[in-house]
């Protein structure tokens, strides 16, 4: 696999030339995938996609595949890029619909032009009349994180090993982003059916600002008795918050009970320690792999998905945490791993 950047891509473009010459030899159908990612060489996340391509060329070696993102992330630069790649022809491109007008006119001349379009991380969020052609989005579920995080909450309640909620506030770092409020909105579709209250509460993602938001909201609404965090890294503000105001925040059957998301070390770490009750996988690995291969089957077999294909949530929790905390540690490495744990 070949890993690519804004200073690369035009050494790529003229490989691809040399590339076509080989392939004519061999005669066997020779492919080039692209991934055009959001995810930069200083995010660890993108362990998870590049590992998992590499796999995807060990079981396909007729194919090889490009990992291009930039760590000045920018949509313009996210698109320039997008544009970049597509001038090489590809045959394929994988790519997280991160602004649905900015990718629509470069997404749309490359399928024209016959390239297949996989959307992966980020769909396209327009109805499937309006939404970017591609043959499939393969992702997580926004909605369905927070919704599996709070029916999985209720069924510890159920069996008295956390407190039943009276009350859950959603703390979000970003008031405008559709992902986090979707994931608020899932949590507070399980929680209302057991008869809770559930206030969703823009904390900023400044850890001061955060912890004065969230004690202001705790000590307004004394009913309080869960908070979700819809990004792993705030949980120990949240954590921490609860802590000081002597509302017993670790997993039990009195206090707060604190959920979180993502399988960062962080939010794997807080329920390790006992002081989360559960986080998310959304699948990154399944990210990487899973666009190859079905832009692999459209090129070789026509094969196009008919739906959605969801890579999570999967719940983690006490009893697999710590298998993912090895799993992670292999992405990672064990000094990303322990900077990254807050705790």
């Amino acid at each position: 696999m070949k890993f690519g950047n804004s200073i690369l891509l035009s050494a790529l473009m003229a490989a691809t030339a040399l590339g076509g010459i080989a392939n004519a030899q061999d005669g066997e159908k020779q492919y080039r995938f692209v991934m055009v990612s959001h995810i930069g060489s200083n995010d660890p996340n993108m362990g998870w996609l590049t590992k998992s391509m590499e796999e995807f060329e060990k079981k396909y070696p007729n194919v090889k595949t490009e990992y291009i993102s930039t760590n000045n992330y920018s949509v313009q630069e996210h698109v320039r890029l997008l544009e970049q790649a597509i001038s090489t022809q590809p045959d394929g491109i994988a790519v997280p619909i991160v602004s649905s007008d900015a990718f629509e006119a470069p997404l749309r001349k490359a399928i024209e032009a016959g390239i297949p379009v996989v959307a992966f991380n980020i769909p396209d969020g327009r109805p499937d009349a309006e939404r970017i052609p591609y043959l499939t989005y393969v992702g997580g579920d926004e909605y369905l994180t927070g919704k599996k995080l709070g029916e999985y909450a209720l069924e510890k309640a159920e069996a008295g090993e956390i407190p039943k909620p009276t009350r859950v506030v959603c703390a979000s770092h970003d008031s405008a982003h559709q992902g986090l409020k979707a994931r608020c909105a899932g949590m507070k579709d399980a929680m209302e059916k057991a008869g809770a209250k559930v206030d969703e509460l823009f904390i900023g993602a400044e850890p001061a600002t955060a912890r004065n938001a969230l004690q202001a909201f705790l000590q307004a609404n004394p009913d309080t008795n869960y908070i979700f965090t819809v990004a792993g890294w705030s949980s120990p503000w949240a954590w921490g918050v609860a802590n000081d105001m002597k509302l017993d925040p670790d997993v039990d059957d009195k206090g707060v009970t604190v959920l979180t998301v993502d399988e960062g070390p962080v939010s794997i770490e807080g329920v390790r320690a006992g002081h989360v009750l559960a986080t998310n996988s959304q699948g990154f690995w399944l990210q990487g792999y899973a666009p190859m291969e079905w832009l692999y089957w459209n090129k070789e077999f026509g094969y196009a998905p008919q739906s959605n294909i969801l890579t999570g949530p999967v719940i983690i929790n006490k009893d697999n945490a710590d298998q993912w905390a090895e799993l992670v540690r292999g992405v990672f490495g064990d000094k990303a791993y322990d900077e990254q744990n807050t705790w």
